[in-house]
């Protein structure tokens, strides 16, 4: 498949940690989709990604680019930047797989021109059967549809201040204005947030597409869901500290809002008083392990809700602390 004569050029930037095994199909599709360029911004050492990736390579419309160092998702993405030729950005994620017509939608909305931004449809793409650990993962669905949701019936502001990247489509150049008003940093979660409140300051619109479709295999067992809520609370933290306020929407993740039941509010505060992993963590996942064991999804499903609360609390608190620290 190849661009009609006229259309804007399309660079697909896909940054990765670790999942060399993914690339070389997740590279076709994309090619077979008509893209003009891919690229690979492998996001810290990969040795073998030679082996793995040198046929991909060959194409010369494909570029693979190894970082020195792991410096996360949203640098990863300017690395990228900086080598894509085409005048559309179209940011992905390696565990989102494009579905048919996927690149034309996002070529089409931009072929008006513009300070224009896309953002596709990629639901998650649950196991049929629903295993004893699969509980974040089946949380997330939810909240994507939920959010999804507000997006069809939301105005350009909503989507911008509400930006959740993986399928993003953006022209080269607003993409390189955004990052002259505000250079992209680390942050571990809520990258596509910071974007977003970046291209609203630069006047930007957005729209959000259902039709631009794709997969996202999200997997995420016990043990690193807990360690991607504690980075979710710091993420809050340095977004505040960055932007000066926090994103509203952000703040029931970490406030117990009125109303909520005082019990669960305690062992919420307990955890996130507590510097590291305590009892009641530990009990907690326990009780995680044989709901999930006996198929009591609806328990397991709640206690990986007030998990999240907890420990983004912790690590919102413990990133303002260590912030207070170094007096930044």
């Amino acid at each position: 498949m190849t661009a009609p004569p006229g259309a804007p050029t399309i660079s697909v930037v896909i940054p990765s940690y670790q999942r060399l095994e993914r690339i070389p199909a997740l590279v076709s599709a994309y090619l077979e989709q008509g893209a003009d360029q891919v690229v690979v911004v492998l996001d810290g050492p990969h040795p073998q990604w030679v082996e793995h990736l040198s046929a991909t390579a060959a194409d010369e419309r494909v570029l693979v680019t190894e970082l020195p160092q792991n410096v996360g998702l949203a640098l990863a993405r300017i690395a990228g930047l900086r080598v894509a030729t085409g005048e559309i950005v179209l940011a992905v994620d390696d565990d989102v797989v494009p579905l048919e017509g996927f690149v034309t939608r996002h070529r089409e909305f931009h072929g008006s021109g513009g300070d224009r931004v896309l953002m596709g449809y990629m639901p998650v793409a649950v196991p049929p059967r629903r295993g004893r650990d699969d509980a974040p993962t089946f949380v997330y669905a939810r909240d994507y549809e939920k959010q999804a949701a507000a997006w069809r019936s939301g105005d350009s502001a909503t989507i911008l201040g509400s930006l959740w990247g993986g399928t993003l489509s953006i022209p080269r150049g607003l993409y390189a204005r955004a990052e002259e008003l505000k250079p992209s940093v680390r942050i571990e979660y809520n990258e596509d947030l910071d974007l977003g409140l970046r291209l609203q300051r630069l006047g930007a619109t957005a729209s959000f597409d259902q039709h631009a479709q794709a997969a996202h295999h999200h997997q995420r067992g016990w043990e690193s869901y807990l360690r991607e809520c504690t980075l979710r609370g710091a993420a809050i933290a340095d977004l505040e500290a960055r932007w000066g306020t926090r994103p509203a929407q952000l703040t029931p993740m970490i406030v117990i809002p009125p109303g909520y039941s005082r019990p669960l509010g305690w062992v919420q505060r307990r955890i996130a008083g507590r510097d590291r992993a305590g009892l009641l963590e530990h009990a907690l996942t326990l009780a995680y392990r044989a709901a999930g064991a006996a198929g009591r999804w609806s328990i397991q499903d709640g206690i990986t809700r007030m998990v999240r609360r907890a420990l983004a609390m912790r690590g919102y608190r413990l990133a303002g602390e260590q912030r207070d620290a170094e007096g930044r």
